[in-house]
């Protein structure tokens, strides 16, 4: 093995793994060839890959070509799309495409906003995808047609992570013909949508498009696949779950018909964003941070989403601001949580020097989140206690140590720093309550 090579796999998060897995990925025809027509920094950023994430090295060992695609930027091609003919080939697109947006993330050659506007845009583009291929051209007219497809969570913010489900909700045409001509609409609906999960959940040789997640529906799980609008919206209307307003902070329309979602949209703003707060929002919302708070303490791991100082407490901090003002402020009416903290800036509801302190320490845990779930592409949230495995978390965040103890020490002070900021930010918000 070239000297080159060595001394980065020695710069690797996991440098054992590193070298096990370049001699198996130089065993395959024509890798060595390929490598030594890359540049330097893409050889590094390559071990880099292999050493930290399992499901990409095993993706590469199967098609070595794709090692040529290191360092190149994640640009979808509207031509290659459209030119996709099965599941299988749009299985392969997805994870050529995350093998880029892994050497973005891996390279930190871009702001990290861009890995996850990258991550967002791939789940789009395939759930479109899967639409076209999965469904007959006589049923994907009528479903786009006649039914929208909302995001929420993660995609819906368009920050989503490596491994994220995605939270979907379907949302169909209000009945304008006989009540047998819409049953037999509707049946058509839900077989689509079935078909379409399906083929996003399927498991491959090859991996799987995207888990997905339909309990966010009105009635969660015991409820019909999708709804009429209007019957959506007077659901709404009358619920008083206060997680769904959060939840819907983050809509956005990735499919189907744009008149009838947009449509949607209008009509859940008043939904979201009321004008002003009664004392039972004020309890409910005080209610929903206690059940927060108690849920950590019935943990074992820290974990990053839901623990103490974790991601969760950034997202409410800034998703409590939004939905107090953002019936005055129409700004704050937006459904991404790191454009959201712009605007309660550029609106005085926090400072400069807040604002960068907050978005740092998010970033930062989002970093961390998605280092944990690009090792096996599994939605994994709990920091391991394993000092190895913790090392390797921290070396692939390029925290900086002159032996693997001071790596280790300035990761855990990085860490406590940025646990502290989310946790400030999650008491302030309804200081009237108690978290312990």
């Amino acid at each position: 093995m070239s000297l080159s090579l060595e001394r980065y796999i020695q710069a690797a998060p996991n440098p054992q793994s590193a070298a096990i897995r370049m001699e198996r990925l130089c065993a395959e025809a024509g890798v060595e060839q390929r490598l030594l027509r890359m540049q330097d920094p893409l050889r590094k950023d390559l071990i880099s890959i292999i050493s930290l994430s399992n499901f990409l090295f095993n993706f590469l060992v199967r098609h070595p070509d794709a090692i040529a695609l290191i360092g190149t930027p994640p640009r979808p091609d509207e031509r290659e799309l459209a030119n996709l003919r099965n599941p299988d080939d749009l299985r392969l697109y997805k994870y050529q495409e995350l093998l880029k947006i892994t050497w973005m993330d891996v390279s930190g050659l871009c702001d990290y906003r861009e890995v996850l506007a990258a991550l967002s845009k791939l789940a789009i583009d395939v759930v479109r995808q899967t639409l076209r291929l999965a469904l007959p051209a006589d049923h994907y007219q009528t479903f786009t047609q006649s039914l929208s497809v909302m995001a929420l969570g993660k995609l819906g913010a368009y920050e989503l992570n490596y491994s994220s489900d995605i939270d979907l909700i379907f949302v169909c045409v209000n009945p304008d013909k006989s009540l047998e001509e819409y049953q037999s609409l509707q049946k058509l609906l839900f077989d689509c949508i079935r078909v379409i999960t399906q083929t996003l959940e399927e498991k491959t040789a090859d991996g799987f498009l995207y888990r997905v997640d339909l309990k966010l529906r009105p009635w969660g799980k015991s409820g019909p696949l999708c709804m009429a609008i209007d019957d959506t919206e007077h659901y709404y209307a009358v619920s008083s779950v206060p997680w769904e307003r959060f939840a819907w902070i983050r809509a956005r329309l990735i499919a189907g018909s744009e008149f009838l979602g947009n449509d949607l949209l209008l009509r859940m703003r008043p939904f979201v964003y009321k004008r002003s707060l009664s004392t039972d929002d004020l309890n409910k919302f005080i209610a929903i941070k206690s059940e927060m708070s108690d849920a950590r303490k019935r943990r074992g791991h820290w974990n990053v989403k839901v623990g103490e100082g974790g991601i969760r407490d950034i997202e409410f901090f800034i998703q409590m601001l939004q939905l107090a003002n953002g019936a005055g402020h129409k700004q704050l009416q937006t459904n991404g949580t790191i454009a959201a903290l712009s605007v309660l800036r550029e609106t005085g509801h926090i400072t400069v020097a807040e604002e960068q302190e907050v978005l740092t320490s998010y970033m930062f845990l989002r970093r961390l989140e998605n280092r944990l779930q690009i090792i096996d592409e599994r939605q994994i949230h709990d920091l391991p206690d394993e000092r190895d495995k913790r090392l390797v978390l921290a070396r692939s965040l390029a925290v900086n140590g002159d032996s693997d103890a001071e790596v280790l020490d300035n990761f855990e002070d990085t860490l406590i720093t940025h646990r502290s900021i989310a946790k400030k930010y999650f008491d302030r918000i309804l200081p009237g309550e108690q978290t312990g």
